[in-house]
């Protein structure tokens, strides 16, 4: 009995480990392009997230670190870019539980 209150113990603690994932990643800027904006929204939302970079630009070769609130459970994500010439580039389905590092290309 003591060894299946255990493993319960872990599995449960595994779970909630899960349940709140860590999203936060550094994106790298390898278009050759400025970036002006940076939108980031689950996979499964039909709109974008506001603009993380706000006033600032993300030139050309630069890297940038993205945080996101602790309490956020969703695991992939979309990002768009918009660039200097009014262009976009999208990436779909990105999961940011397993990747810390994002390079734009």
């Amino acid at each position: 009995m003591k060894k299946f209150a255990i493993a319960v113990l872990m599995a449960c603690t595994a779970a909630t480990a899960a349940f709140a994932a860590q999203q936060d990643f550094t994106i790298v800027n390898h278009t050759g392009q400025a970036i002006l904006t940076l939108n980031v929204s689950p996979s499964d939302s039909n709109q974008w997230g506001p603009d993380i970079l706000g006033m600032d630009i993300l030139d050309a070769d630069e890297q940038a670190a993205i945080s996101f609130d602790n309490d956020e459970e969703q695991c992939i994500w979309d990002i768009r870019v918009t660039y200097e010439d009014g262009d976009t580039g999208d990436w779909r389905g990105v999961d940011l539980c397993e990747t810390v590092v994002v390079e734009l290309s």
